[in-house]
This record gives structure tokens, sequence and C-alpha cells, in this order.
């Protein structure tokens, strides 16, 4: 089993990758940072693809990196996901978090 929970920004993750990722239970991270986020419809795909779970992170650096829910939603769909990832995705991140606190 793989150390790491979550790949942050993947971005053109190769097929290899996103298949060893689902295989070891590493998160692929869906971002909604500046510059990162290009890749977030790839990365989508791969994870899709794959069956790797994903989850939803602003990769914050300071307040302005910040988001409203009304956002994380609009990058999701963006992405090429649909609500329904939307929710499943913030049912990960709620998994992890209880992961991290067990």
């Amino acid at each position: 089993k793989a150390c790491v929970d979550i790949l942050a920004h993947p971005g053109l993750i190769k097929e290899a990758d996103a298949k060893l990722a689902s295989e070891n239970s590493v998160i692929l991270e869906i971002t909604s940072r500046r510059g990162h986020s290009i890749t977030n419809g790839h990365v989508a795909c791969m994870a899709k693809r794959f069956d790797a779970k994903m989850v939803l992170n602003t990769d914050t650096h300071s307040p302005s990196d910040l988001i409203s829910e009304s956002m994380a939603k609009e990058i999701v769909l963006g992405a090429g996901l649909n609500s329904n990832d939307y929710k499943i995705l913030k049912n990960n991140s709620k998994e992890l978090l209880k992961k991290s606190f067990i």
C-alpha cells in the first residue's frame, strides 16, 4: 500500500500512473489553484477511466485562494464531471479527514 493519500495537482498524468494510483488507493486532486487547474479535465478523465478516487482541493497559499461552495461546484463541473461526482468528491474529502483523525 502506498504511503501517500493524495497526488496533488497531477497535471497530465499518464494512464499507467492513474491506474497505479487507483490500485494503491491514492486519491487524485482536482484543484482550484490557478495554473494547476488547467489539467483538471484530463485528471478527471484519467480518474474515471481507472476508477481512482478524487477530491477537490484549493491548494491555498493565501486567503485569496479560498473558494466558495458555488465556485467549488463550478470547478468540478468545468473539469467535465457532474453534480453527482461533486457529491462524491465532497464525501471523499470527508472520509479522508476522518482517516486523518483516527
